[in-house]
């Protein structure tokens, strides 16, 4: 078992930096020095995409945050109508969506054509898992997501009692998709390729995931990444199809 210790804390001068915001800012900085490197590999605009994961990363934010609020307020109204909801905190969920609604828009603001659109929003997919490996890390050293009581060999003993860190659990499966994209990533794929593998992979692993969780209902989370990754790999092999019909 993990034994269970207090999230580190970087103290800069008098203020303090916590290992959770730290391990954040490194994910964002990680997941768009990813993005860039694979947009000039690919010859596509360094500045398009890096403006699209600005807004993709601007709008998750947002929308983690909304989810947590609207989420947090429906299981506590469900739980007594008259309580009072005090929002804080982020829901991933919300995040991947907002991420994805706010990158398509921008697109469709500058007029990006469906293609190219589809091109960038792949390129993204390819960074996430490494990015998101990053920020779990940074979930598993403040121990924010706590699961079930449990005696498996990899939970943590909690203070309360020894339970999953399900931040531990997900930092270790992301570790192994990097893995497997980076070995993947040895042949030029398909585009959308990544795209629908991370949304069918990852959202298969939340459904399963999500059942260490006292609150069941998360899985509709991962259910939503499942049906994301199946359209995106359904629109991947159409263009591939298209492709080959008009060579």
């Amino acid at each position: 078992m993990v034994p269970y210790f207090e999230q580190p804390v970087l103290w800069i001068g008098a203020r303090p930096l916590p290992a959770f915001s730290l391990l954040l800012i490194l994910a964002v900085t990680l997941g768009i020095a990813i993005v860039l490197e694979r947009a000039e590999r690919l010859q596509i605009d360094r500045g398009l995409m890096f403006r699209m994961s600005f807004w993709a990363i601007a709008s998750g934010l947002a929308g983690a945050h909304v989810a947590k609020m609207a989420m947090d307020y429906t299981a506590e109204f469900l739980a007594n109508p008259l309580t009072v909801f005090h929002p804080g905190g982020i829901r991933s969920l919300g995040g991947f969506i907002g991420g994805l609604l706010g990158a398509s828009a921008y697109c469709r603001l500058r007029s990006v054509f469906f293609f190219e659109t589809f091109r960038m929003l792949d390129v993204m997919s390819f960074a996430l898992p490494f990015a998101w490996m990053i920020g779990r890390l940074g979930c598993f050293l403040a121990h924010d997501h706590r699961g079930h009581f449990t005696a498996s060999w990899i939970a943590v003993r909690f203070p309360e009692g020894t339970r999953y860190d399900l931040g531990l659990i997900e930092f270790l499966f992301l570790m192994g998709m990097s893995g497997g994209f980076f070995w993947l990533d040895r042949r030029p794929r398909a585009v959308g390729f990544y795209f629908g593998l991370f949304g069918m992979i990852y959202g298969a692993f939340r459904v399963w995931l999500d059942t260490l969780h006292f609150q069941p209902f998360r899985f509709y989370g991962g259910l939503f990444g499942c049906l994301v990754g199946l359209a995106g790999w359904i629109a991947m092999r159409r263009m591939s199809h298209r492709n080959v019909a008009a060579s």
